[in-house]
């Protein structure tokens, strides 16, 4: 998720009139631009690859990372569903967007349970 929120990112920087597309209505009317939205989502998914690197890296794994970049993650994803839907126009994101914020649900749950083992230790 975080190289999707990265390359999200990627693209709406490269990409300056996107949100003049009809399908891209909502996000206008959300007040930001591609490259406000873009720059953000690209510092995001940098700095949540960045976490998830230094939680591979440590012997001790650090679930506070893992839980706090999916609940950015979460926010992210359904704040573009709600920009999606706020045009009007039904397409493939309806397939593709809620799905990668339920994942991000999940991806909050096991980080907690991760913490939760860490501190209690593993449950029998």
């Amino acid at each position: 998720m975080a190289f999707h929120t990265t390359l999200f990112g990627l693209v709406l920087v490269m990409v300056p009139d996107i949100f003049d597309q009809p399908s891209w209505a909502g996000f206008r009317s959300l007040g930001v631009t591609e490259a406000m939205l873009g720059w953000l989502m690209l510092v995001l998914g940098s700095a949540r690859i960045g976490g998830l690197v230094v939680n591979g890296a440590r012997k001790h794994v650090t679930p506070l990372i893992r839980q706090v970049s999916a609940a950015i993650g979460c926010m992210i994803w359904f704040g573009i569903v709600y920009g999606f839907a706020s045009s009007g126009v039904v397409s493939t994101w309806l397939a593709i967007y809620p799905l990668f914020g339920i994942g991000e649900l999940v991806n909050i749950h096991r980080a907690a349970h991760d913490q939760g083992e860490t501190r209690n230790g593993k449950a029998a």
